[in-house]
């Protein structure tokens, strides 16, 4: 997520929408009080420069707590300060999430901004985002389980009212599509640009991916029976629903 007080939009970041890619072009143009929540670490490792509010994050008791716990892990200091810029502020706005909050959580923390600024995101086909996210969450296993099975850990999440696999949350309130522009990863570069348009952003450079990836396969074929539909329309029903979108978009 983006907070941009000097451009005045928010940028909601859903899951597996090449958010995180956004997010990196947008930071070059983040002003000193903007807030930027995940993604820093990937800013810095493209090349991007040292933003005054990441520097004094650094300098910050939480900061240099990190960067020891780096140290001690051998894990990179660009890393260790997105994991402190995130712990602060998902702190200090009260969120369930850092990275992914929910749509009411934002609202809640920053009201003004909230109903003042212009807000957007991206959505993606849910039926070839659940293969993305499985490859994604299953790249490192030696032993991954199988794509139904995935699906079925999904759904056991879901029933036990947890939303980390939706994206819908973070964009509606009360069931409704809260946010004024909804992009489509299908359409990505050229709705991003209509995106920045409105917002009165410019000069911003062309999208290059941070984690797309090749699928293996096709990801349709990670489907072959009706099953597997049938999982995906009761995880992301409402999304597909709104949107219109169909197993062969």
């Amino acid at each position: 997520m983006i907070i941009s007080h000097q451009h005045r939009f928010i940028f909601i970041h859903c899951r597996k929408v090449a958010g995180s890619s956004m997010k990196v072009a947008l930071s070059p143009h983040m002003g000193r009080g903007d807030v930027m929540l995940g993604s820093v670490h990937e800013s810095l490792q493209a090349g991007g420069p040292m933003q005054p509010w990441a520097r004094r994050q650094l300098l910050t008791p939480l900061g240099v707590s990190e960067l020891w716990s780096a140290m001690l892990k051998r894990r990179g200091w660009a890393s260790a300060l997105n994991k402190a810029v995130k712990k602060r502020f998902k702190r200090e706005f009260g969120l369930s999430s850092s990275a992914h909050p929910p749509a009411v959580e934002v609202r809640d923390a920053m009201p003004g901004a909230w109903h003042e600024y212009f807000k957007f995101c991206f959505v993606r086909n849910p039926y070839e985002r659940a293969v993305s996210d499985y490859l994604y969450r299953t790249r490192k296993e030696d032993a991954p389980p199988s794509f139904d099975g995935f699906l079925d850990e999904l759904l056991a999440e879901a029933r036990s009212g947890r939303q980390k696999h939706d994206n819908w949350p973070m964009y509606t309130i009360d069931d409704e599509v809260a946010v004024d522009f909804v992009g489509r990863f299908e359409n990505l570069e050229a709705d991003f640009q209509r995106a920045l348009s409105l917002a009165g952003v410019e000069g911003v450079d062309a999208l290059a991916s941070e984690k797309r990836r090749a699928y293996p396969k096709p990801w349709q074929e990670y489907y072959g029976e009706e099953e597997k539909k049938e999982k995906v329309q009761q995880l992301f029903g409402r999304e597909i629903e709104y949107f219109k979108y169909s197993f062969t978009d």
